[in-house]
């Protein structure tokens, strides 16, 4: 439906909501109109009806007095009287038929004072007599009337006293209700008559005698419908039925009917000139609707065409409106509204453009010039300058006075510059300038010009003001050649510049492919620690005195299926700056517990030793993790040790502190990792709760060939007895160093001279293979097991 109103468009649905309006109100005035003049004929030929019924009644009555009127005569007649006195049949008979014929009677019988026949012009079968009511209401009346059925005819029969002196008698006339009458009645009411009575017949009424005309298939079922009710249903009739008398015979009805088709000719002729009137109507309204909509939708449809051009972006001229009201008002709000969006527009496409603070263009549009720039294929250069400290200045001097810093900077830029194709302020305190293309060696040499203009004194508020700034240089397409390698290598050359200190760094080619390694590390380690993509693999760690195996230090690995072997330094690093350390170290911790119950059931009895990062101590959750995955430990808590260095104590010392407290109160075992690496002090490392040093490996490599070392080292295993601490040695490669630990009192050493790590499923075996070297490994050669 929606589809079709679009499609007709708005002086079509005009045209048609008011055609539609007109025509229901025609049609709705029409059909009252035709209900109003069919129930008006029907009223009429009811009325006509009700004329018939009485007409009938008096016609009937005045023919009765008429007959009653000859029949006076007839009794009054000497010749009659003497015929009657003589007493012969004949005679009777005679003049009996000679004066029934001439009062019109269909038959006529005479009976003498008793009831008895005399004489009859009827055979004696059809014989009707006359009853003894009938003749004492002759007598006290004059004359009795009732209707009688013989031979399927219909008859009024009167008797009437023959009254003489000396001589009584009874004169009964019958007078057929026939066609005549029928006729008579119809031709004077206007409507059809038949006559009807349900005389010695139980199943109905039968006929027998109608008015000319009556449709023959109507006329049984007129006949034949029950009596006693005003109407009769009819298909081509209006009907009312009218009571005539009673005898002992049954019920005498005459059918009064109009017919329906004469009756409503009359109305067919008034609704068909209300349906021209209606059509007519229909058609002025038409073409009315079609001039409204011309004249009220040729505005609307400009208007129309006016709004679709502004949607678009268009700037068209307002159409001329000749009609005023709404639509001109129309017409003007939407040239305002166009002039608005218009100054809108570039309102926004100048702000989404141009840096509020300096006006100059901003990375958005400095991106969008790259592009451009290297679609087309242009060469250019670009320089870019970072203020250094803007966030103290901002902090301690205030926003305003830093928003007048970079104003600074924005101009010495636009002097120093002139010839740059766009200069752009991209964030914070960095400057981008794209300039024409120049060779590596000028570019550099007009960057530090800049940067020496710069970092002149700047007068801010009548205060001369000191900024320290760094230079890059990238040279287009060359060091880029898409936009998003443009902002990671601008970044990457801004990190390098800040850590090398320089005036002016140019892009070096290789940064980029490492940053893009370590951003496929990150995503990858996620993926990784998700799906078990890590590996664990556990280095012995041997009692100095005895060579036997006291605990494993877990060590991870990754094995990256495209880049290979991670370094473990490589990723916990990522880790750390992604925020993924938690999550690596609860892997680690899971891995390393399950590990550890699976070698306990199969008879390896040892602990475990486990690296934390500089992050873990911070991390609130690290105390809780630890309790739940090693709930059920099948060790006590001390064959656990967590192994954290000195810088990660130094970081955060108070932290740091608490976490190691929170973590000795669990009673697993706390060891400094990387000793002597550090910055700790003596009286700090007094201080930590841990009951284990660990001497980086770095003093034990060479610790057979360098007195420094051994100096270093022993020194260190003495302090560290001295706090009452243990202390384990890494790093040991050959028997030399092994030899001199012992002697030395280091407790426990760890390096690939004893093993190297392995997997889990490996230890069992080189578990058994150190059991083997205990003779070479023990200081004490023990003693043969019984």
């Amino acid at each position: 439906m929606a589809g079709w109103a679009n499609r007709i468009g708005f002086r079509g649905r005009l045209v048609t909501a008011m055609v539609a309006l007109v025509a229901l109100v025609s049609l709705l005035i029409g059909a009252l109109l035709m209900v109003y003049l069919f129930e008006d004929e029907k009223l009429r030929a009811l009325e006509q009806l009700s004329i018939a019924e009485r007409l009938t009644n008096e016609v009937i009555e005045r023919r009765t007095d008429l007959e009653l009127s000859r029949l006076s005569v007839v009794i009054r007649d000497f010749g009659f009287r003497s015929a009657i006195a003589s007493g012969d049949p004949a005679t009777l008979g005679s003049a009996l038929e000679n004066h029934s014929g001439r009062v019109g009677a269909d038959f006529a019988l005479l009976l003498d004072n008793q009831g008895e026949l005399l004489a009859s012009t009827l055979p004696r079968a059809l014989l009707p007599g006359a009853t003894p009511a009938q003749l004492t209401n002759a007598r006290r009346n004059g004359a009795d009337r009732s209707l009688l059925s013989i031979d399927q005819r219909g008859y009024e029969v009167l008797v009437v006293p023959v009254e003489a002196p000396g001589l009584r008698a009874w004169l009964v006339a019958g007078f057929e209700m026939d066609q005549e009458l029928a006729n008579v009645i119809a031709r004077l009411s206007g409507s059809s008559v038949i006559f009807r009575t349900n005389a010695n017949n139980p199943d109905g009424f039968t006929s027998f005698a109608a008015s000319s005309g009556i449709a023959s298939a109507e006329e049984p079922a007129l006949i034949k419908s029950a009596g006693g009710q005003n109407f009769i249903e009819s298909a081509r009739y209006f009907t009312r039925t009218l009571n005539l008398g009673t005898s002992d015979q049954g019920s005498f009805e005459a059918v009064l009917m109009i017919s329906r088709e004469a009756s409503l000719q009359n109305y067919y002729s008034r609704a068909l000139e209300i349906a021209l009137l209606v059509t007519v109507i229909m058609v002025l309204a038409i073409l009315l609707a079609l001039l409204t909509a011309r004249y009220l939708g040729r505005p609307v449809l400009q208007l129309a065409h006016y709004a679709r051009a502004v949607g678009r972006g268009d700037n068209p001229k307002a159409p001329e409106i000749r009609t005023g009201g709404e639509l001109r008002e129309l017409r003007n709000a939407l040239r305002d509204t166009l002039a608005r969006l218009t100054r809108r527009e570039a309102e926004i496409r100048h702000t989404a453009t141009h840096d509020e603070v300096t006006g100059l263009s901003n990375r958005s549009a400095l991106m969008h010039a790259a592009k451009e720039g290297f679609d087309a294929g242009v060469s250019c250069s670009l320089i870019g300058l970072r203020v250094s400290d803007l966030s103290n200045i901002n902090d301690t001097l205030g926003i305003e006075f830093g928003d007048k810093v970079l104003l600074g900077v924005s101009q010495r830029l636009r002097e120093e510059l002139p010839d740059a194709s766009l200069l752009a302020r991209t964030g914070g305190g960095e400057f981008l300038a794209l300039v024409p293309e120049q060779s590596p060696e000028m570019l550099a040499q007009r960057a530090l010009t800049l940067h020496k203009a710069v970092e002149l004194p700047l007068d801010v508020d009548n205060t001369p003001f000191s900024l320290r700034a760094n230079l890059i240089t990238l040279q287009l397409p060359v060091d880029a050649s898409q936009t998003n390698e443009l902002r990671r290598r601008i970044n990457l050359t801004f990190e390098q510049a800040l850590q090398q200190g320089a005036a002016v760094t140019p892009y070096e080619p290789g940064q980029d492919e490492n940053h893009l390694r370590e951003l496929k590390l990150v995503s990858d380690l996620h993926s990784a620690i998700r799906n078990d993509g890590l590996h664990m693999n556990y280095q012995p760690k041997l009692d100095s005195r005895t060579g036997q195996v006291l605990q494993v230090e877990a060590l991870v690995r990754w094995i990256h299926p495209e880049l290979g072997f991670i370094s473990p330094e490589e990723f916990i690093f990522l880790a750390e700056q992604s925020g993924q350390i938690n999550d690596l170290t609860n892997h680690i911790l899971q891995r390393v517990a399950n590990d550890a119950r699976a070698w306990f059931s199969a008879g390896l009895d040892m602990g475990v030793a486990i690296n934390l990062s500089a992050m873990d101590l911070t991390w609130p959750a690290l105390t809780e993790r630890i309790t739940s995955i090693f709930a059920g430990w099948h060790h006590s808590m001390e064959r656990i040790t967590l192994e954290v260095t000195e810088s990660a104590l130094m970081e955060d010392p108070g932290e740091a502190m608490a976490t190691l407290n929170r973590l000795r109160d669990l009673g697993v075992t706390l060891s400094v990792d990387d000793f002597g690496t550090g910055y700790s002090s003596l009286s700090q490392l007094r201080k930590l709760p841990v009951q284990e040093l660990k001497i980086d490996k770095s003093f034990v490599l060479s610790l057979n060939a360098e007195p420094q070392d051994q100096l270093i080292v022993k020194s260190t295993i003495d302090m560290a007895h001295g706090l009452g601490l243990k202390v384990v040695a890494e790093g040991i490669e050959n028997l030399e160093t092994w030899k001199l630990l012992q002697t030395w009192g280091c407790n426990v050493g760890q390096g690939f001279y004893l093993s190297r790590p392995v997997s889990a499923d490996n230890l069992a075996q080189t578990t058994a293979a150190l059991a083997d070297r205990r003779h070479e490994l023990a200081e004490i050669t023990p003693e043969p097991s019984s």
